[in-house]
Order: C-alpha cells, then structure tokens, then sequence
C-alpha cells in the first residue's frame, strides 16, 4: 500500500493524501489552506467540508493521469513499485508537474517541490523525433522519459516539454513544462493537423481558444499547444490551477450518452460557482461559444473532460477551448457525425436545426437570437478558416493537399444542410 503524499497547490501544502483502513483514499485539507482566499483542490472538494473520502478524490486523481492501459503500464515499468491501479502510488511517481497547480510528493520533500527543485534537460529535434515515432508506431510506449516526473491526463498520447525561446527542454524534478505536444490520435490520418486547423478555426470565429502551432521535428510532425495553466509572471513560468469540468462536477463519465454531463450541468455549475454576476454571465457565454463552435464542426469529442476551469481564491474562469477536431474530414459513421453533448436531446451535427438551438437557449436562460446568430456566423467562417490554416503550413509530405480535399469534399455536403436547417426557411422540418 502507498505511503501517504504531501498535496502542494499554489506554491503551499494544501493537505495530505493517504489511505483509510477501508483502503479508501483520503484528502484532507491543511488548516492553513482553508483560510479565506485560498484556491480549493477541486470545486468538488471544498474547503469548508475540510476532508473527503473515496469516490471525490478517486475521481478527481483519476482525471490528472493517462487513461491509456498502455501508458499507465509504461509507468509501471519505468517506476518499479508503482501500481497502474493505484492512483496514489502513480502520482507519488509522476505527480511533481500536473495538470494545473497541484504537485505531490512524499512529505519530506515539500520544501524541495515548493522551491522548484529540478533540472531542465535540453532535447534535440532528433530526441522529440524519436518519442513521436514511438508513440506513432507502438500504443503502448512511454509517454515520459526517465527523469521526467509530469503527468497528464486522456487517452491520446501526449508529452509535455519546456520551451525557452526556440529551444526544448524536458523538465525534470518540479520544473514546470510550458507546451504539450501530441503526434495525433494513432490510426487517424493527419489527426494533429486536423486539430490544429480546427483550433485555428476556433480562434478566427472569436472563441477563447488555447495556442496551437503545427510544428515539424526532423522526419515528424505534431499539434503543439501551449498551456494555458502555465504563465510567466517576472521571467518565471508558474503553475495557475486549473481542473476539467468532469472534476469539478465530481463525475467519473465523461460522455452525456452514458451518464455524463450535459451542457445544462455545466452552465448550472458556472452560474453557481462563479463569483459575480458578471463574472457568471461571461462563463455561460463563452461556454456556450465554444459549444456552438464544436457542434458546427461536427468534433465528435468535446465531452466535459474536454472543457475546464481556472480556479484562484473563489474566482472561477472558464479556461481557453482545447482538444478541438473536427471529424469533417473523416468518414461519418452509420449514425451521422455524432456529438458527446446534446442540443436539445439532439446528438448527430448534420440534424441540428435552429429549433434545437432556439429550444436549447430558452431551456437554459440564454438570447435564443444570439445563440443561433453565432451557429450562423461559425458556419460561414470556420471552413475558410480551417482551409487557410492549411494553407499555412509546410506540406513537406503532402499532408495537407490531401487533407484539403478531404475536408472540402465533406463540406460540399455537409455545409448547405447546416445552412439551410439553421436559416428556419421553408421546407426545414423541425424535429
């Protein structure tokens, strides 16, 4: 069984994690981090409750490690006395650099994860070549190397470097990574380009977006998306604490389909625990930007686990899109090009009509106007944006022309029926 782990958020210890005699794990807030202002672990885990016990923490730990059998077993490898199963044992290897501002390590050495203790190890184009090859060839390769004690959540493969100025570094010890770099989903053509166009898109129909660049390393390429839950404050990079939506709800599900949630969850969710007003309104809008943005594109995976939050003191902002992709350039399935969340119980993108959005804005307090007059907007700029993304990149591979005709073939079809069931004309059939 796992010893217990120090829990550093913010630069401070934030509590103890351990196990009960249940062999339950156990979170337990330290006194001086339950002090007026301070930034809670999750918004499932709040500070007045002052300790929590099974399923919360489970949850909430589950979610900053990879979901992949295959990395988790690599973990295990590279890590002897780590358990795949065992969250606390995984993290006590791995957790000094998470997603957000939480860190964990034994105790004894808080002091040591506090001051950032660690190396920055300079990798060359031929070293980040390397690791994308073997994530591309093998599904069950390491997503980290040795040294290296960053974790990251999802099933697609991924791994996280420190960039200073042109130059990669892998950070070792409690050295925070400041870009993640992903080689596409395996088995899919061109899914990192896809990605990439698809963020692009978001950015030129005015959605919050995280930064991308479609970046070549020798004889590989990769989406490389700067994180948003880093910063630079004073020439230092810091950590800002953020969780998926999934955590905050305290949900294991990420799919609406199967028990996950909805956009009606999640807007409930910003309006309650939003500080303002104002800053509850802004939430909801950007939310319900980014949702309108992803149901126009057709991207067949924006569950829940894929919006997040950044949390300071009681302030609550909605964090920039990420993990955007359209599935536009890919086959639909027998159903359609099926969404994770629902407009107005609706899940397959080609048959959502302005009814749907009109019902959906009424359902949820939002101006049912506005919201089908970004469907519409989107509609009319994500393509081009998506074909001039393409355009900008180095095509040493042909990649992108393939991509071009792929995506523009899918469109021809796809884009006079979305029109068309978003302008209430004549002759649409409202479901």
């Amino acid at each position: 069984m796992s010893e217990a782990l120090a829990v550093v958020l913010e630069g401070r210890l934030a509590g103890h994690l351990d196990r009960t005699r249940r062999n339950l794990l156990r979170f337990t807030y330290a006194e001086d981090a339950t002090r007026t202002g301070r930034t809670p672990l999750s918004l499932s885990m709040p500070l007045a409750d002052g300790s929590f016990t099974g399923e919360p923490v489970e949850r909430f730990l589950r979610a900053l490690l990879p979901e992949s059998p295959g990395a988790l077993a690599a973990i295990e490898r590279q890590h002897p006395g780590t358990d795949r199963n065992d969250p606390l044992s995984l993290l006590a290897a791995i957790g000094t650099d998470c997603p957000g501002a939480v860190q964990f390590c034994s105790p004894g050495d808080v002091e040591a994860t506090v001051s950032r203790t660690g190396t920055l190890a300079p990798q060359s184009p031929g070293q980040i070549e390397q690791r994308l090859a073997a994530m591309r060839i093998d599904e069950d390769s390491s997503w980290s190397m040795p040294g290296e004690h960053w974790s990251l959540g999802g099933t697609q493969p991924k791994f996280a470097l420190r960039r200073l100025g042109d130059e990669w570094y892998a950070a070792q010890g409690a050295e925070p990574t400041s870009h993640i770099l992903k080689p596409g989903v395996r088995g899919v053509k061109a899914q990192s380009l896809v990605e990439h166009i698809s963020m692009r898109a978001a950015a030129a129909c005015g959605v919050d977006v995280a930064v991308t660049e479609h970046m070549d390393f020798l004889s590989e390429t990769a989406v490389v998306v700067t994180r948003f839950d880093r910063a630079d404050r004073d020439g230092s990079l810091v950590r800002r604490h953020q969780e998926d939506l999934c955590q905050s709800l305290g949900t294991a599900e990420k799919y609406q389909e199967y028990g996950g949630p909805g956009a009606g969850d999640i807007i409930r969710l910003l309006r309650e625990r939003s500080a303002t007003a104002s800053t509850a309104r802004s939430n909801v809008q950007r939310f319900v930007d980014g949702l309108v943005f992803n149901s126009v594109v057709a991207a067949p995976d924006a569950h829940a686990r894929n919006y997040a939050v950044l949390l300071t003191g009681d302030d609550v902002h909605l964090a920039p899109l990420f993990d955007v992709a359209t599935a536009l350039p890919y086959d639909p399935t027998s159903r359609g090009r099926a969404l994770s969340m629902s407009i107005d119980d609706e899940y397959v993108a080609e048959r959502i009509t302005r009814t749907h959005w009109m019902r959906f804005a009424d359902e949820h307090g939002l101006d049912a106007d506005h919201v089908v007059q970004r469907a519409q907007e989107i509609t009319d700029i994500a393509p081009r944006a998506m074909l001039d993304a393409l355009g900008e990149v180095d095509d040493w591979d042909g990649s992108a022309v393939e991509l071009r005709e792929r995506l523009t073939s899918a469109l021809d079809t796809y884009l006079p029926t979305l029109a068309l069931h978003l302008s209430g004309r004549p002759g649409v059939v409202s479901p």
